[in-house]
């Protein structure tokens, strides 16, 4: 049985706001199965998958988690890159929930 899944988000240098809509789930991938949130783009409102494997994002994500009764849905953050080099890290900042 296929389950759709959303687009991968693909993370640069520039501010991308976003809002968590799922709990952690798993995707296969070519090195085995990795950590995923499906998230949705605030100004657009089109849905993505977020891998959520790096330590980097993994952190900060976990800080917002307990603040928000230990959900990912709902957390509304916004995230980069610091630089454009493949193994960059990640900038998160949580954004007030209006």
């Amino acid at each position: 049985m296929s389950r759709e899944i959303p687009p991968s988000l693909k993370v640069s240098t520039g501010w991308i706001e976003l809002e968590i809509i799922s709990e952690p789930d798993v995707n296969l991938t070519y090195k085995g199965y990795a950590p995923i949130l499906r998230v949705r783009k605030l100004r657009t409102n089109v849905e993505f998958i977020l891998y959520i494997s790096a330590k980097s994002l993994a952190e900060p994500l976990e800080k917002l988690r307990e603040s928000n009764a230990y959900l990912f849905s709902g957390i509304k953050f916004k995230v980069r890159k610091e630089s454009s080099t493949p193994m960059a890290k990640y900038e998160v900042e949580e954004l007030s929930n209006e």
